[in-house]
């Protein structure tokens, strides 16, 4: 189990898992927009949940020249993705059905499935090394905050520096991604208004170094990063990093500032520290810290971790 953090610890780990978050989403989705980036990546994670179970398959699909075949791939109903994702079924299925006509996914009598072709072209490769690239970066700046200094002693063999991981860390970090995701549709309501909330969040604070996580001492309002500190979010910037269009992105905008989960300042939205510290957004700061413990432990396990380790180790080493 994590131990617990400083309070400031846990607000700057909160800010950039979901900055991580978003980045993931955008990747899963292939230049397809955020909802479809969940949506993939949960039809994913589905086909391949026999995997994620076993170590030894782990680590025999684990890098990007060893993506599962698609007799391994587990097909998953639209009704149970949209469940999953608290997504109106009639939403999921008209989404599915636009991945089949491209040839995303692929259906079968018991599902649907995205099929191993698709994910060895060269877009998926390319957004799949992205990913990797993602989750390392993440893990040194949890370290360098102190987050990560309980994690367990690996216990794995190392992996091959020349055929990293790839598709091992995809599959490890999309578990994470679609944990962050229940809180979200729980407190939130649906995931559309989820993600342009998290967005915001994303643009009123990416601006701000990983020093910057207000005071420790409790959850009040108070010690959280001060508002005058955090960069407005406009409605059309929000609508073009998400994928999504920017009129639905202003009808949840002004259902949000109706519930109290955003304010409107100058021409912009924030979520000021008054809501942040209510307590579902505490909780998931709390949570999170344990989700990221399991992510990185199940890495230490695989050796991704002393293997990133001994690299740092020896560009030091070097310089």
């Amino acid at each position: 189990m994590a131990r617990e953090a400083p309070y400031s610890s846990m607000r700057v780990a909160a800010r950039l898992a979901n900055a991580f978050a978003l980045d993931l989403v955008k990747l899963a989705g292939l230049g397809r927009g955020v909802v479809d980036g969940v949506l993939m990546a949960a039809i994913r994670q589905a086909n391949v949940a026999q995997i994620n179970r076993s170590p030894d398959l782990q680590r025999a699909y684990a890098t990007l020249d060893q993506p599962p075949p698609d007799d391994m791939r587990r097909p998953v109903s639209i009704s149970a993705i949209a469940n999953s994702l608290r997504m109106p079924f009639e939403t999921a299925r008209r989404r599915v059905a636009a991945l089949k006509a491209l040839g995303v996914v692929v259906a079968t009598p018991r599902g649907v499935i995205i099929p191993a072709a698709l994910l060895d072209t060269p877009a998926f490769r390319h957004a799949a090394e992205a990913h990797y690239a993602l989750v390392r970066n993440l893990y040194f700046r949890l370290r360098a905050i102190g987050l990560l200094d309980d994690l367990p002693r690996p216990n794995g063999p190392p992996f091959n520096p020349e055929h990293p991981p790839v598709r091992l860390a995809v599959r490890l970090s999309s578990d994470y991604l679609l944990r962050l995701a229940e809180p979200i549709n729980l407190h939130i309501g649906d995931l559309v208004s989820g993600l342009i909330m998290m967005d915001v969040i994303h643009a009123n604070t990416e601006h701000l170094p990983d020093s910057e996580g207000g005071e420790d001492g409790d959850w009040s309002p108070g010690r959280f990063v001060p508002d005058r500190l955090r960069q407005p979010a406009r409605a059309a910037v929000l609508s073009e990093r998400l994928g999504i269009a920017q009129e639905t992105v202003r009808r949840r905008l002004a259902r949000l500032l109706q519930e109290d989960r955003c304010e409107r300042v100058n021409d912009g939205y924030i979520v000021p520290s008054r809501i942040l510290a209510r307590e579902p957004f505490v909780q998931f700061m709390v949570d999170n810290q344990s989700h990221l413990h399991r992510l990185f432990a199940g890495l230490a396990d695989f050796g991704v971790l002393s293997e990133w380790e001994r690299e740092i180790l020896a560009l030091r080493g070097a310089a």
